[in-house]
C-alpha cells in the first residue's frame, strides 16, 4: 500500500487512513506487519503483528518527536551514522529535519492519534459484525503498538514540558481502554462460539436415554470438539495477540466453558446405559484441563492449586470446578460394590469428608497419574516430591507459555541440584565434538518492525554439531553462574572428565591454539571483564618504550590489581580443575588459573590484531562497503607481538616470583572474601531468581545463553521428559535440535497430550476408585448425598439389574446419608 512520505502529518494521516480503509473494503482484511520477535511481549506486552497504518504512524510520530526535542524518544532504537550529530537514523527512514517544538508535537500526535482511533473503531465494528477474528486481532495489535508508543513519549517528556503530558496521557488512556475493550470483545466472541456451536449436541446430552451412546465405544463429541477448539484457539492466540493478553483471554475462555460443563455434568442424572458415557466424558474432560491449564499458570504451585493468592482468583475458580467434576466422577461413576465397602465402616469414617490440609489438589493428581501414582499421600510439599516430578511440572508450565519465561527457565535448570543441567552437560560431553572452531554461519536477518539488530532475533542455519557446541557453552555458563562448588563439581566437572584428552587445552603448549572446547571458553569468559583495561595499560606502556619483559610484568600487575573485579567462581573452578588435571598436562607455571587468564588474554589480543581497519555501519543500504577508519594498525602489530610473548611468560624463571605472589594474593582474596557460597537453591526464591535473570539479560552473551537453552529444551521436549522420567539414563531417543514436534490435526483430535481419548472405555486406564474415595477432599455430606442420589441405582431401585443384596446396600447407604446430614 503506497503512501506519501512528505508533507504535513495530518494530511498524510488522512490519506493513510483512507488507503487503509480502501484496502479493507477491497480485501476484507488488514495489511499487517510483523514485529521483531525479540520485542514481542515484555512488560508493555508488545503485539506480534501490527497494521501497516499503525506502523507508518509510529514512524511519522518519531520524526515529529526528533524534530521537536532534537533527540530520540527511545521507542525506535536508532543506529548512529554520524557520531558528531545528535540526529540519527530512525528505523529505515531518515529523520526529516524540520522546525517544530514540543507544543506542536503534542498537538500533532493527539490529533493524528484521534483520527486513527476513530478508524480503528470503524474496522473493529465491522470485524465484530462479521465475527472476523483475523481483523479483530489486527486492530488489537495496532491499538497495542500505539499505546506503547504514547507511553514512551510520556516517559521521555522532560520537566520543561510537563504541562503538555496531560494531553498525551489522555490519548494514552483512550488507547489503553480500547485495547482492554477489544480484549473483552475477543473473549466474548470466543465464549459465544464455544457456547453456541461447540458445547451443543442433543444426542450426547440425552442422559436419561436408556440406549447406550455409540455402543459404548466412545465418549461424547462435545468434549472432543471442545478440546480441539481450545487447542486451536490457544495456538491462534499465542501467534496473534500480545502474549499477556493471550493468556488473559485464554484463561477466560477456559473458565467460562468450564462453568457450563461443570453445571451440566453435576446436574446430570444418567441412566444405567449412559453412566459409562458420563465416566468417559468426565475423565476425558479432567485430562484435557490438566493439559490446558499450564498455559495460564506462572508456576507449578499454581498448576497444582497450591498457595493461590488473590491475583489467581480465576485459577481458584478453575480448580474449584475441576474438583466438582472429580466429585461427580467418583460418586456417580464408582461401582456400587465399592460404595458398599466404603459405607460399611460408617459415614463418620469416610476420608472423603475430611479436609485436605495442603499439597496438590486431588483432581490434578487424578489427571496426571503417570506423575503422581508413586507419590505417598503424606508428601504435601512440591519440593519433597520424589524423583524429577517437580522439574517436570515446572517444565510443563514453562513450555506452555506464549513467550519465554526466563525466570522460570532458570528455576527449572537449578532445581534438584541442577539436575536438568547435568543431563544437558552429559549429552554435550558425550556427543559434542569436544574441540570446534566456531566459524561464521548463515543468518536470517530479521526484518521485523522495531528490531534493534542485536542478533538475538536472528535465526542461524547451524548444523547439529554447532547447536550442541552452543548448548555446551550455554549450560556451562549457567552452572558457573548459579552453581555452588559442589554442584559445579558434580554437574560440570565430573561429566567432562569422562572424555579422553579433555584437558589438553590446559597444557602450556596450547595457549596459542584457538580451537578450544566449549566448557573452557565459558571459564575463560569469567576472566574477560579485566582484559580490555589490561590490554590498554600494557600497549600504552609498550608505546612509551617498555620492553616485552616489562610488558609481561605489567600484565601480572594488572591481574593482581583488577582481581577483585572478577567473580570468585573463576578461582574456585580452576582450583577444582587443578586437582584433577592428568599428570601428562602441564599448565603455565603449573597453574590452571594462570593458564586460563593467559589463554583468555591471548585470544583477545589475537582477535584485536586480526581486526580490519574498517567497521561496518549496520543498517546502511550498502552495508558491506560502507566503512570508516577505526583502528590504529600499529596497535595491531603490538597486540600480535604481545600475544606471542605470552606463550613463554613462565620460561627461564623470569617472572616466577611475581606469578607466585599473584597466586597467593588471589587465594587470600577468595579466602578472606565475605561472599556467601552461592548455589542453585537461590533460584527457588522468586525474587533472587528474577535478580539473577536480570543480570544475565543485561548483556548479549547472557541473553544468547538463555535463548539457546530455551530453544533446545522446547525443540526436544519429548527427549527431555524421557530423560527426567528415567532419571537421566541413556535411552534410544535422540534429540533432534531442530524444531518443536508438530502435532497433526488428526493426532490432536484423538489424543489428549500423548494419551488417546476414552482410555477408561477401552480399559487401558482403570481408576482406583477405592483410593479416590479414601482421599481427603473436604466434601460435605449434603453434596455427597446429592451426587449419590443421582445415580441410576438410587433412582431406579426396582430395576431388574439390581440384586436383593444391591437393594439392601442402597437402602443402607441412603439411611447413612440421611443420618449424617
Amino acid at each position: 500500500m503506497e503512501v506519501m512520505e512528505d508533507g504535513n502529518l495530518m494530511d498524510k494521516v488522512i490519506i493513510l487512513i483512507q488507503r487503509d480503509l480502501d484496502y479493507y473494503n477491497e480485501k476484507q482484511a488488514i495489511l499487517q506487519e510483523v514485529i521483531c520477535p525479540a520485542v514481542v511481549g515484555g512488560l508493555l506486552d508488545f503485539p506480534r503483528f501490527v497494521s501497516f497504518a499503525s506502523m507508518k504512524l509510529v514512524l511519522w510520530w518519531e520524526e515529529e518527536y526528533v524534530a521537536a526535542y532534537r533527540k530520540s524518544s527511545g521507542f525506535i532504537r536508532k543506529i548512529s551514522r554520524n557520531t558528531e550529530d545528535d540526529l540519527e537514523t530512525i528505523g529505515d527512514c531518515e529523520v526529516v529535519v524540520k522546525d517544530s517544538d514540543p507544543k506542536r508535537f503534542v498537538q500533532a500526535i493527539s490529533n493524528s492519534a484521534k483520527n486513527l482511533l476513530d478508524h480503528l473503531h470503524v474496522v473493529t465494528q465491522e470485524a465484530l459484525d462479521h465475527a472476523d477474528l483475523t481483523v479483530l486481532t489486527g486492530t488489537i495489535g495496532a491499538a497495542s503498538l500505539l499505546k506503547n508508543c504514547l507511553w514512551f513519549y510520556i516517559q521521555s517528556t522532560d520537566n520543561t514540558t510537563k504541562d503538555l503530558t496531560g494531553i498525551l496521557q489522555e490519548t494514552f488512556k483512550k488507547y489503553q481502554e480500547m485495547e482492554e475493550a477489544l480484549a473483552e470483545r475477543l473473549l466474548d466472541l470466543h465464549c459465544r462460539l464455544v457456547t453456541l456451536y461447540i458445547l451443543q449436541d442433543a444426542d450426547c446430552l440425552d442422559w436419561e436415554n436408556t440406549s447406550p451412546f455409540f455402543e459404548m465405544e466412545r465418549g461424547s463429541y462435545v468434549i472432543q470438539m471442545w478440546w480441539l477448539y481450545m487447542k486451536g484457539t490457544r495456538e491462534d492466540l499465542w501467534n496473534t495477540v500480545p502474549p499477556n493478553m493471550a493468556k488473559r483471554v485464554f484463561v477466560g475462555i477456559l473458565n467460562e466453558s468450564l462453568t457450563i460443563l461443570t453445571v451440566r455434568y453435576v446436574q446430570a442424572t444418567p441412566s444405567e446405559h449412559r453412566t459409562k458415557l458420563l465416566i468417559a466424558d468426565l475423565s476425558n474432560l479432567l485430562l484435557c484441563v490438566a493439559q490446558l491449564l499450564p498455559s495460564v499458570c506462572d508456576s507449578a504451585e499454581e498448576y497444582m492449586g497450591i498457595s493461590l493468592n488473590n491475583k489467581s482468583k480465576i485459577l481458584r475458580d478453575i480448580h474449584s470446578k475441576c474438583q466438582e467434576l472429580l466429585y461427580c466422577l467418583i460418586l456417580k461413576g464408582a461401582p456400587l460394590d465399592i460404595l458398599k465397602r466404603l459405607f460399611r465402616k460408617g459415614i463418620e469414617k469416610i476420608d472423603l469428608l475430611k479436609c485436605k490440609t495442603s499439597g496438590p489438589l486431588p483432581w490434578i493428581c487424578f489427571s496426571l497419574p503417570h506423575l503422581f501414582k508413586q507419590i505417598p499421600k503424606n508428601v504435601l510439599k512440591l519440593t519433597e516430591f520424589p524423583g524429577n516430578v517437580e522439574i517436570t511440572l515446572e517444565l510443563m508450565v514453562l513450555l506452555a507459555q506464549p513467550q519465554p519465561h526466563w525466570s522460570l527457565l532458570l528455576k527449572v535448570l537449578g532445581l534438584k541440584d541442577c539436575r536438568l543441567l547435568k543431563i544437558l552437560v552429559e549429552l554435550c560431553s558425550s556427543e559434542c565434538k569436544e574441540e570446534m572452531k566456531v566459524g561464521s554461519s548463515k543468518k536470517e536477518i530479521c526484518s521485523g518492525f522495531l528490531c534493534i539488530r542485536d542478533g538475538q532475533c536472528e535465526k542461524e542455519a547451524l548444523s547439529s554439531s554447532f547447536q550442541l557446541y552452543n548448548l555446551f557453552r550455554a549450560t556451562t555458563d549457567v552452572i558457573l553462574t548459579i552453581g555452588s562448588s559442589k554442584e559445579i563439581l558434580k554437574v560440570f566437572l565430573e561429566p567432562i572428565c569422562q572424555k579422553n584428552d579433555w584437558a589438553k587445552c590446559l597444557d602450556r603448549r596450547n595457549v596459542w591454539n584457538q580451537i578450544k572446547p566449549a566448557w573452557f571458553l565459558s571459564i575463560m569468559d569469567l576472566a574477560r571483564p579485566i582484559l580490555p583495561k589490561t590490554i590498554k595499560t600494557t600497549i600504552d606502556a609498550i608505546k612509551t618504550g617498555a620492553s616485552m619483559y616489562q610488558a609481561m610484568a605489567i600484565i601480572l600487575v594488572c591481574f593482581s590489581y583488577f582481581w577483585d573485579c572478577l567473580d570468585s567462581t573463576l578461582f574456585k573452578v580452576t582450583n577444582m580443575i587443578q586437582d584433577v588435571v592428568p599428570s601428562d598436562i602441564t599448565p603455565l607455571s603449573n597453574s590452571v588459573l594462570l593458564q586460563t587468564l593467559i589463554s583468555a588474554l591471548y585470544s583477545e589480543l589475537v582477535q584485536m590484531s586480526q581486526e580490519k581497519k574498517h567497521i561496518k555501519i549496520a543498517g546502511h543500504p550498502n552495508e558491506e562497503t560502507a566503512t570508516f577508519d577505526g583502528t590504529n594498525s600499529s596497535e595491531n602489530e603490538i597486540a600480535l607481538a604481545l600475544a606471542e610473548a605470552l606463550c613463554s611468560i613462565d620460561e627461564d624463571n623470569k617472572h616466577t616470583d611475581q606469578i607466585d605472589q599473584f597466586m597467593e594474593e588471589a587465594k587470600s582474596s577468595v579466602e578472606m572474601s565475605e561472599f556467601e557460597e552461592k548455589g542453585s537453591a537461590r533460584v527457588a526464591c522468586t525474587q533472587m531468581c528474577d535478580n539473577l535473570v536480570g543480570n544475565m539479560l543485561t548483556n548479549q552473551h547472557g541473553k544468547k545463553n538463555l535463548k539457546v537453552l530455551y530453544d533446545f529444551i522446547r525443540s526436544n521436549s519429548d527427549w527431555v521428559y524421557q530423560q527426567l522420567s528415567t532419571g537421566g539414563q541413556k535411552s534410544g531417543l535422540k534429540p533432534d535440535k531442530v524444531s518443536p514436534p508438530a502435532e497433526s490435526l488428526l493426532f490432536t483430535m484423538f489424543h489428549i497430550g500423548a494419551k488417546p481419548f476414552d482410555e477408561v472405555l477401552s480399559g487401558n486406564w482403570r481408576p482406583d476408585w477405592m483410593s479416590l474415595l479414601q482421599t481427603p477432599m473436604g466434601l460435605c455430606t449434603e453434596k455427597m448425598s446429592t451426587h449419590i442420589n443421582r445415580r441410576w441405582e438410587f433412582r431406579d431401585i426396582k430395576s431388574s439389574s439390581l440384586t436383593a443384596q444391591d437393594i439392601q446396600a442402597i437402602n443402607n447407604i441412603s439411611s447413612s446419608l440421611k443420618s449424617g446430614q
